[in-house]
């Protein structure tokens, strides 16, 4: 793991080589089809999204579903820390809401800015011909920005939520 010294050497280096062979970079990674893995990695896969003119309210409502232990309380602390309003957030987190909760309702409903998923079943109301709901609201058009909890697999963590919203705000896709 590389310490702040380093990393702010690395970012220097990183805006010199990308400022200066931007076109460069995209072409070779869309010859070889790594460009959307590389802007799903950065969390900028949006980008490449086809613009239908829908855009969601940085100030929204957020999203929390899919099974924990951690209690809403303490997942409101932790984005009271950061400055976001604890009327912001809807949380679903025992098993029978996820499968319960219909997404069609926040389909093209610009009010809410983004839904974090944790473990969930992958059948719901929601999930059409998709493999299972995430997949559904990932790829339809219409839906806020949907951001998978955990790292290897999906599980809602205190540290990881606090991760998840710093990233969020970060990248602009809620204030």
């Amino acid at each position: 793991m590389l310490g702040i010294e380093e990393l702010s050497e690395l970012e220097e280096l990183l805006r010199a080589e990308i400022n200066s062979n931007l076109i460069e970079i995209i072409t070779r990674l869309n010859r070889t089809d790594r460009l959307e893995e590389l802007l799903e990695l950065l969390g900028l896969d949006y980008l490449l999204k086809s613009d239908n003119g829908y855009r969601v309210f940085k100030s929204g409502k957020i999203i929390i579903i899919g099974y924990t232990d951690v209690k809403a309380e303490v997942l409101m602390s932790v984005a009271k820390a950061l400055g976001i309003a604890k009327d912001r957030f809807e949380f679903y987190l025992e098993y029978e809401d996820a499968k319960k909760f219909n997404f069609r309702n926040i389909q093209w409903q610009p009010s809410y800015s983004a839904v974090l998923v944790g473990p969930m079943p992958h059948s719901g109301a929601s999930k059409g011909d998709y493999s299972s709901v995430i997949s559904a609201i990932e790829s339809e058009e219409g839906y806020p920005p949907v951001i998978r909890m955990g790292s290897n697999a999906l599980k809602i963590t205190k540290s990881d939520f606090k991760c998840k919203l710093q990233e969020m705000i970060s990248a602009g896709i809620i204030n």
